[in-house]
């Protein structure tokens, strides 16, 4: 899944701007400390934050962010211990710093309070403040609330050169950063957040850990809105329960899929999914007229899946012990420089028959 990053900008209007959201008063959501990965200096400059002004709001989705199913605040735990080193150590100190300095809420009443954690719970809000050696703990209620400022902005822009300069671990760590000091007040924030945050989806399924994939999806989806970016984020949970074998889970999901989407659009996703269930549960003729729908659709650059769609295709094939037409589709396969999947277990038996039945014809042609 990639998502143009042209589209990113466009939604964002540049990655500095200033963004409104609103507070619902009726909400429960709590907002919760970044989590800290090293001590940052409080004192330093804040030139780099980005201030957020609160304005109008979908409360229902608001809500939604809050109510996570178990599993994705399950899964949400494997993020927060897997930080690996990729940026040199001294830029990740200065990145880190920055990262970790207060988060400045300014209210109506033109008083500004340097918070280094927040809950809000309701129509109140609470801000820790360091005090010497202790804090004091301001509560007020969210109709107070002007905006706040968030440090750090400029290494959203950072993050994407790094991408385009393909140092994706660079990237990756860093966006990791950026998602792990917003993720507990996401829900609180503009949808361009989350949009920009797809970024990260993205590097996470190359990086092959699909069950952080699931729970950053979990707590971006309520607030996006760009359809592109919605249906990247939906193609990135559904391609995870599947690559994670947790089909119960994948199957209404691809139903879903099937229901919005067609055989000639850039991702064949669904299509895939749900022929290689019906293949796993035997219906043959199911799962090849599902696998045959984007391949006999699908125009001359090949949608994402499509290797997988043939895959099932011919292992239906041979379930119907028609091995005529598998050879077809695994010829029509490779002359579309397409090669067999070997990520999805489903197909490793009926790839090892049709090599045992290649290998067997080379042998009587040889004779």
């Amino acid at each position: 899944m990639r998502f143009p990053y042209s589209n990113f900008k466009n939604l964002l209007g540049g990655t500095s701007s200033a963004s409104s959201v609103s507070v619902d008063a009726a909400d429960d959501t709590e907002v919760v400390p970044p989590r800290k990965i090293k001590t940052g200096s409080a004192g330093a400059s804040r030139t780099a934050g980005s201030s957020q002004a609160f304005g109008s709001h979908n409360a229902g989705a608001h809500r939604a962010g809050a109510a996570l199913p178990k599993i994705i605040l399950a899964l949400l735990l494997s993020i927060l211990s897997s930080i690996t080193a990729a940026i040199p150590p001294d830029e990740l100190e200065a990145i880190d710093a920055e990262l970790h300095q207060p988060i400045a809420v300014h209210l109506i009443n033109g008083r500004t309070i340097p918070g280094h954690s927040i809950d809000v719970s309701g129509n109140q809000i609470q801000v820790a403040s360091s005090e010497g050696a202790g804090e004091i703990i301001h509560t007020f209620n969210v109709n107070e609330v002007r905006d706040f400022t968030i440090p750090g902005e400029s290494y959203k822009t950072l993050a994407v050169e790094w991408i385009d300069a393909g140092e994706s671990d660079n990237a990756m760590e860093l966006l990791q950063l950026l998602y792990l000091q917003r993720v507990k007040i996401i829900p609180l924030l503009p949808a361009a957040e989350s949009h920009f945050f797809i970024y990260y989806v993205d590097l996470i399924l190359q990086s092959e850990n699909p069950a952080r994939a699931i729970a950053v999806s979990g707590i971006l989806k309520p607030q996006i809105s760009h359809p592109g970016a919605l249906r990247a984020l939906e193609d990135a949970v559904l391609d995870s329960y599947n690559t994670l074998q947790l089909y119960d889970e994948a199957r209404p999901l691809t139903q879903a899929w099937l229901a919005t989407r067609n055989p000639h659009g850039d991702s064949a996703l669904g299509y895939y999914t749900h022929s290689a269930d019906l293949l796993r549960s035997e219906d043959f003729a199911g799962a090849l007229d599902t696998a045959l729908q984007p391949i006999v659709f699908s125009m001359p650059h090949p949608p994402n899946k499509l290797a997988h769609c043939y895959a099932a295709a011919i292992s239906s094939a041979l379930g119907l012990r028609d091995k005529d037409y598998a050879l077809i589709l695994y010829t029509e396969m490779l002359a579309r420089s397409l090669t067999w999947p070997k990520t999805d277990p489903t197909f490793d038996a009926p790839f090892k028959q049709f090599n045992e039945h290649l290998e067997k014809r080379n042998l009587n042609a040889e004779n």
